[in-house]
């Protein structure tokens, strides 16, 4: 649930900046470099394709989309930037760092959070973060002296939270007049970057759903029987689970022989989870193919794939469209929300896939074991 969670937060996320990209008309790209003088203060926020050197004081935010270099060695107050080029900070930054495809040192003081995008994250000297360092496909190094004050995470998607609402800002430009000013590969670089973040959600969700199906897949098909013969049954038992999963786990806490369990119980329904959502992704895509009438996939793991596919779809991707886009991509949120629920209930009903559904109001009969012959001497 928790990843769904932060899925769900990455979403609203860009929804958010997609939404302020097509109102926000007031910032110009500019093609020269800045430079911000010692004893200089600037009020205003400062976005090029070239390189930024902060001196002074700059109440703003500072955005670099040139691969140039971006230094600051006074104070920033606002947010800073930066795509493909590198990044020192050896005075302060009030607000977050992010970087994209450039490595981020600092020997200064950044207030907010530092996340990196395929760089590498510096802490040396006596430079010091209040909030947390996060890097997706980077490092982070940390020096002796150096001070963190949040946490340090080498992959995360609290780093992807981070820096694609800063990413998305330039959007912006591109959605103004002032945006065609930019370059068709800042554009088209920009385009890239929430695709390849966005194919990598969903390439992982897919990879989770895929795994009970390749392994598992007479599991798999019971629990979607379940679905697909009690679905109410199910989800009740479903929101039953899902009520009784705090006040049990709270349970377990303050009690000296259940804190030990507590890791298993959030295992074992993280992974009735992953479960029932394969069986109702199944159930899904068969209902969709059925609407259009058309032939779906024969395989167990291709109907997995399609099912997600359309939740993740409607999900993700229903950002990309004015107006509606946010009413598509809230029924795929609920409708993962509703798999996720229906899922426990089926992984309940058939004990994690190992039985078949039992029929409503009828007891369950273990299957019969034929009696072993007798060897008969020749």
């Amino acid at each position: 649930m928790k990843k769904i969670k932060d899925k769900a937060y990455l979403a609203v996320a860009v929804l958010v900046c997609l939404g302020t990209a097509a109102q926000a008309r007031q910032n110009q790209l500019r093609h020269e470099d800045v430079v911000v003088e010692k004893g200089q203060a600037l009020r205003e926020d400062i976005a090029t394709d070239k390189s930024i050197t902060i001196n002074g004081l700059l109440e703003g935010d500072a955005v670099s989309v040139g691969g140039a270099s971006v230094t600051v060695n006074g104070e920033l107050l606002g947010d800073l930037v930066a795509m493909g080029g590198t990044v020192s900070v050896t005075g302060a930054v009030k607000g977050d760092v992010a970087s994209v495809g450039g490595p981020i040192e600092i020997t200064g003081k950044v207030t907010g959070n530092v996340a990196s995008v395929g760089g590498r994250v510096t802490l040396a000297g006596t430079g010091q973060v209040d909030g947390d360092i996060s890097s997706v496909g980077g490092s982070v190094v940390k020096g002796e002296k150096a001070v963190l004050k949040g946490e340090m995470r080498s992959f995360d998607i609290k780093a992807v939270r981070t820096v694609l609402p800063r990413v998305m800002k330039f959007a912006r430009y591109a959605s103004s007049e002032k945006g065609r000013d930019m370059e068709p590969w800042m554009i088209g670089g920009l385009i890239g970057l929430g695709l390849a973040i966005l194919f990598s959600i969903l390439a992982t969700g897919i990879i989770l759903l895929l795994l009970p199906a390749v392994f598992f897949p007479k599991n798999v098909e019971n629990a979607a029987a379940a679905i697909t013969g009690d679905m109410w049954k199910t989800c009740g038992i479903g929101a039953l689970i899902l009520m009784g999963l705090f006040p049990g786990l709270i349970m377990m806490l303050v009690s000296v022989l259940g804190i030990p369990l507590v890791p298993f119980a959030l295992m074992l329904v993280a992974a009735a989870a992953i479960l029932g959502l394969s069986a109702f992704s199944v159930v899904l895509q068969g209902r969709f193919f059925e609407g259009i009438k058309k032939t779906g996939p024969v395989g167990l793991p291709g109907k997995v794939a399609v099912g997600y596919a359309v939740m993740a779809g409607l999900l993700f991707f229903g950002k990309l469209l004015p107006l509606i886009g946010g009413v598509l991509s809230l029924i795929g949120f609920m409708l993962m929300a509703f798999g996720v629920m229906l899922g426990l209930g089926a992984a309940w009903m058939t004990r994690m896939g190992n039985r078949a559904a039992v029929p409503s109001g009828q007891p369950y009969v273990p299957p019969q074991v034929p009696p072993v012959q007798p060897h008969q001497p020749q």
